[in-house]
């Protein structure tokens, strides 16, 4: 989808050139799925907005939108909760959190070949001081599901929840040159930056706005020890909110009756379902207990085409999958080293065993099909001769002959770990250990159940991590690679160069995001040279729905985007 398709304006905000080019997706670090699969339940309360009743399906002329219904969705991974600034940060997680919360402006997912540009969504309207330091926004008249007015008040006190050292959000350093948010009045409220930048807006619109009347009882030092109390005092702004929570099994959103656009959103209620893994999903929405499968396996396309009931959408997805090596671990300390395990790993034929025409070799953090990617870089070829030599010249040899290399005594050998649920990522790892092991070195595949695979990566307590990861399109790669991201574990690979540290903060300090491109660059030079992460692939997302299901319109960062103007048919 592209430019305003699908959306209730008429067309995207206008800018000047510099508002153009700053403006962005908000997207997480880290994008693996895993499988949860045990008992229990717990409603969510707190939410006693005014609510519209279920709809009976309203009479429409055939192909014509109508409200009403329930879309049960698969999804291999739980949300983390309903608080963005202290839940785990996962792809499910924002799927759902950008359907029952607002931000400021909605990004549209038009980055292929400029920066996105933005359509309204809490603003209503925008203007800059004429030394571009002060941006004043004018809310738009929207009211929580309880009924309170959301207000500039809410807009000063999330700022202040992600800048607050108790409360520790990882993204808080996009709101770094935010000086202050001042209240004018209750529809308007006023950006106060200490300097101009490429990407003021885009900082601006960090962030869901979070209702200040319901959650500021909790203080900000009590938020990391209560994450089931946001969800049982839960208002929301968004065009759905949570009706029930039964963890790790099921999560049904329902109709925001509050919400401010008319007739939107078109369904009841859309189930968000837990499933073991892909193919467990992929055999329940064949028996028609499923109705939207965000992913499927490149091998199942055929049988989805082949079905007369369902739909494959078809979408290049922001996200790249790595192998990330804890460079604090003496293993990976080397650039050299790194490059020499690059080497040795077959990635064009794991991308042809596992993706096929779906995917291709990744070479950056910058997705191919972005407009900044360096398209001069070329992936490292299959090497392994070359592989060995580095390492031989590095000290490892073979000493004792068991076939693993060592030195000092001690064996190039390590532990590989992904997340369940993931079929192609478990295939991978086993692919990997079995490349490398021609060269000497010894990787255990380990699967973790997802919060387990990201709390381990955060805490840098592990030696090598395949998962996903997406950049969003402010480009900015400060929290994922420069040095002093290490201490939140933003930068999970403990990567440390002090010239990538100067080009990150030299690109993010350019006027606007075109000025960026050289630094973008060669920080992308740099990361192919020393090889922090190892970049396997990128993937086309295909996404499965029964044709019951109308209007839906994934885009390369959201299987959930247009959520809100989904509608079902009637029964065929």
């Amino acid at each position: 989808m592209h430019g305003t398709e699908g959306f209730p304006f008429p067309r995207p905000v206008e800018y000047d050139a510099r508002a153009l080019m700053q403006e962005k997706f908000r997207t997480s670090r880290f994008r693996p799925l895993a499988a949860l699969l045990v008992a229990g339940a717990l409603l969510v309360a707190g939410c006693k907005s005014r609510e519209d009743p279920p709809a009976a399906a309203e009479t429409a002329a055939p192909g014509e939108p109508r409200r009403g219904g329930t879309v049960v969705t698969g999804w291999t991974a739980e949300p983390g909760g309903v608080n963005e600034l202290t839940d785990p940060s996962s792809q499910v997680s924002n799927e759902m959190l950008y359907r029952i919360f607002l931000h400021l402006f909605e990004e549209q997912p038009d980055f292929q070949d400029h920066p996105p540009t933005f359509a309204p969504s809490l603003v209503e309207s925008h203007e800059w001081s004429a030394d571009h330091k002060t941006l004043t926004l004018h809310l738009r008249d929207v009211v929580w599901s309880d009924g309170v007015p959301v207000t500039a008040a809410d807009v000063r006190w999330t700022w202040q929840a992600q800048i607050h050292p108790d409360v520790v959000w990882d993204n808080a350093d996009s709101k770094r040159w935010i000086k202050d948010v001042e209240v004018v009045d209750p529809r308007t409220v006023r950006f106060h930056f200490s300097r101009v930048y490429a990407k003021q807006i885009l900082d601006v619109n960090e962030g869901v706005i979070l209702p200040k009347h319901a959650w500021e009882k909790l203080p900000f030092a009590e938020w990391r020890k209560n994450g089931e109390w946001f969800k049982q005092n839960l208002v929301v702004d968004g065009p759905f909110t949570v009706d029930s929570w039964e963890p790790q099994q099921q999560i049904v959103l329902k109709r925001n009756g509050r919400y401010y656009e008319p007739g939107l959103p078109r369904l009841d209620r859309v189930v968000m379902r837990q499933i073991a893994d892909q193919a467990a999903g992929f055999t329940q929405i064949l028996n028609g207990e499923l109705d939207f499968l965000p992913q499927i396996a490149p091998t199942d396309v055929a049988r989805v085409k082949g079905n007369p009931d369902l739909e494959l959408l078809e979408v290049w997805f922001n996200l790249y999958v790595g192998v990330a090596w804890n460079n604090q671990r003496p293993l990976f300390s080397d650039p050299e080293v790194r490059r020499a395990l690059t080497l040795a790993i077959d990635r064009q034929t794991i991308v042809d065993t596992v993706l096929g025409e779906y995917g291709r070799v990744a070479t950056s953090p910058i997705m191919t099909m972005v407009w900044a990617h360096d398209r001069s870089i070329e992936p490292w070829p299959y090497d392994p001769a070359e592989a060995g030599r580095i390492l031989a010249a590095k000290g490892w040899q073979d000493t004792d002959g068991d076939g693993v290399l060592d030195r000092g005594g001690k064996p190039f050998a390590f532990e590989l770990i992904t997340n369940t649920g993931n079929q192609l990522r478990t295939d991978a790892t086993v692919m990997i250990q079995n490349q490398l092991k021609k060269v000497g070195i010894r990787a255990q595949p380990r699967p973790l159940e997802f919060n387990t695979l990201i709390s381990q990566m955060l805490a840098g307590t592990y030696d090598a991590a395949m998962a996903g990861y997406s950049l969003d399109t402010s480009l900015d790669m400060t929290t994922t690679f420069h040095s002093r991201s290490t201490a939140d574990g933003g930068n999970s690979m403990r990567y440390q160069n002090p010239e990538m540290d100067r080009l990150l903060e030299t690109a993010a300090s350019q006027p606007d995001l075109p000025a960026m491109e050289p630094y973008l660059k060669q920080i992308q030079q740099i990361l192919h040279r020393e090889q922090p992460i190892t970049f396997l692939w990128e993937s086309k997302r295909m996404t499965a729905v029964n044709k019951r299901v109308k209007d839906v319109k994934p885009t390369a960062t959201f299987a959930f985007f247009n959520l809100k103007e989904w509608w079902v048919g009637p029964e065929r």
